[in-house]
């Protein structure tokens, strides 16, 4: 039997302040209305059953991650009682299944590009740790020296819970312990090809949504640190983003080209309409209710600060909530 264990835990200190105590790491949604959680999990699912998941948070986002999971799922928070509770059935899974069952365990703070190529080295790694008995890890890179891995490993699962059951720690840093390490000691497998990205700094941010398709154009980002973000939106004639604001975010932008029709103002029925031609700017303040819609094909430039994932859409005509 297969099963798998996603950490969601990360805090993200280095992504602050697009993330905080309320907002970590694998609760962002970048460049889709999935979180990286969502999109770590909706991987698995031809590869592990969602009822042989667990998936590990913080206490104050169980609620959140309940109603973002499939209800299959199982939320364990790192409370030590739960992840004792955790650390206990894979214990009496192993016996129960003779040792033949095999764990993945792996962060809940990346994205893949090639969802199928990566379902396929996931298969491969759980064929690998069955048939050697021995764990794998996967790395991100090609083979060569210097290869980094990933913290996305196959254990079988006799092997796993005896690693963690030795751990001195408590039973939350034992897993996060196993993400960690560099895991130089096990045979690995490359996820080149995959598209494979972990979500940890503002480059590999940068990286994510370096190009964004959306239902009205693309937008592209060519700034982004923890002081302020750039893009270039490209809006097709005839078509609008939602009507929103920000609870946090402001933003400028300046039309380089075609012309825009920008409605603003304090809430959705006090809007006033401003016609934007190129060379023309436009500051938007925090919770200024506003949409943007191009008379003709539009280039916008965008410069703000880095809360990109700060948006609470108020209408949509693409059925975006």
């Amino acid at each position: 039997m297969r099963y798998a264990m996603i950490v969601a835990c990360a805090r993200g200190e280095d992504l602050r302040p697009l993330t905080n105590s309320d907002m970590p790491t694998a609760f962002l949604a970048l460049g889709d209305r999935r979180t990286l959680l969502q999109r770590a999990v909706d991987c698995l699912n031809r590869t592990v059953l969602a009822e042989n998941t667990w998936v590990l948070v913080e206490p104050g986002l169980r609620a959140r991650a309940e109603a973002e999971l499939d209800d299959r799922i199982h939320i364990v928070t790192t409370d030590a009682g739960e992840t004792s509770a955790l650390l206990n059935a894979l214990s009496e899974m192993t016996s129960s299944e003779n040792g033949s069952s095999t764990v993945l365990v792996a962060s809940g703070t990346h994205v893949v590009t090639d969802e199928a190529r990566y379902e396929q080295r996931l298969h491969a790694g759980f064929v690998m740790a069955e048939s050697s008995g021995q764990a794998v890890s996967f790395t991100a890179s090609g083979d060569g020296e210097g290869q980094r891995a990933t913290g996305i490993q196959c254990w079988p699962s006799a092997r796993l819970a005896a690693r963690l059951a030795s751990n001195g720690s408590s039973a939350t840093d034992s897993v996060l312990g196993l993400l960690t390490s560099a895991a130089s000691d096990l045979p690995s497998l490359s996820l080149g090809g995959t598209g494979w990205s972990e979500v940890a700094d503002w480059n590999s941010v940068k990286h994510v949504l370096g190009y964004v398709e959306k239902p009205w154009g693309h937008e592209r980002l060519w700034a982004l640190n923890q002081h302020y973000a750039g893009k270039i939106l490209f809006i097709k004639a005839g078509e609008s983003l939602s009507l929103q604001y920000h609870e946090i975010k402001d933003e400028t932008i300046r039309i380089a080209s075609g012309s825009m029709r920008l409605r603003a103002g304090p809430s959705a029925d006090r809007l006033e309409t401003h016609i934007l031609d190129p060379g023309m700017s436009y500051e938007i303040s925090t919770r200024v209710v506003h949409q943007m819609e191009a008379i003709e094909d539009c280039t916008v430039i965008e410069v703000s600060t880095p809360h990109l994932t700060d948006v609470v859409r108020l209408e949509d005509r693409y059925g975006r909530t």
